[in-house]
């Protein structure tokens, strides 16, 4: 079985890498977990993955090449999204983007919604949920992989994952590489910290006319997505 773990940057695919990864690790099951940072990596996995093997593959950007590779019935996609403007803020932060770029990035990161929705059997996670429904994802995201967790399974992985998002240095600085990480029922993974979850940053970090400008620049999406102004 191979996951597509993948959607608007900074909405959420690291926190459900580790949630994917802690689902087979209580399963005992023996897989891969890559991380593509380009186009290039992405297509060179997707081209040589073995879909008889386990592996989670967590990208952004969504290419004709992952996109024929869905259609098949082992694979298991799950697109995440989040409000543009936190997508612009965290752009700006995480990145050392300008306002200008980051901006351009999150607009040309959704005009792949569309294709992605389309994909067979696919699993929308808004970024909120994690906040707000982090049990009932994790369980939902398991079920999707054809596992039942139990419900004390579903809670320990819930702990586990507010212990990485409460600690120290968030991300060790292996983040902008590509890995490969090979699990199995006696060897486990470190798992990176993950980035604190936050829901309407904009409003704290960005200038007031960079808050009107996102604002009016989005609001077709913030409209669509039932985000508040």
């Amino acid at each position: 079985m191979i996951i597509f773990n993948f959607g608007i940057p900074k909405s959420g695919t690291d926190w459900s890498q580790a949630v994917f990864q802690k689902i087979w690790q209580h399963q005992s099951f023996e897989f891969r977990s890559e991380k593509a940072n380009s186009v290039q990596e992405l297509n060179q996995v997707v081209g040589t993955m073995d879909l008889n093997e386990r592996l989670i593959l967590q990208f952004d950007l969504l290419t004709e090449e992952a996109i024929a590779a869905a259609q098949d019935d082992a694979v298991r996609p799950f697109y995440h999204y989040r409000d543009p403007r936190d997508v612009v803020c965290a752009e700006m932060e995480l990145q050392s983007m300008s306002f200008a770029d980051a901006v351009d990035q999150t607009v040309a990161a959704y005009q792949e919604i569309h294709h992605a929705l389309c994909l067979p059997g696919i699993m929308v996670i808004p970024y909120e949920h994690l906040l707000k429904n982090a049990e009932g994802l994790i369980f939902q995201m398991a079920t999707k992989l054809g596992v039942l967790l139990k419900l004390d399974e579903v809670e320990a992985i819930a702990q586990e994952m507010n212990i990485l998002l409460t600690a120290p240095a968030a991300f060790s600085g292996t983040a902008g590489t590509s890995q490969a990480v090979r699990i199995d029922g006696e060897h486990t993974a470190d798992t990176d910290p993950i980035q604190p979850l936050m829901i309407g940053k904009w409003r704290d970090r960005l200038s007031q006319s960079e808050q009107a400008m996102v604002t009016r620049f989005f609001k077709p999406l913030v409209t669509q997505f039932g985000y508040g102004e």
